[in-house]
């Protein structure tokens, strides 16, 4: 299931937010999102995750 995860430094009010359990485009998208509400990150980070691409779902069924 994805999730963000918001890390606040209450001595500097830093925020880290991490993106979990979405690959690919749709993660550039979602961080894309966050930014327009959170602003512009001091840091962008992609993770290995962020570089899996998603596989295509084959349908399996007879053709009638």
């Amino acid at each position: 299931m994805p999730e963000i995860e918001f890390t606040i430094d209450t001595e500097t009010g830093n925020c880290e937010t991490k993106i979990n359990g979405i690959q690919g485009p749709a993660c550039e998208q979602t961080a894309r999102q966050l930014k327009q509400v959170l602003g512009n990150p001091t840091t962008d980070r992609k993770t290995a995750e962020f570089h899996v691409r998603p596989r295509p779902k084959r349908r399996v069924g007879s053709n009638e």
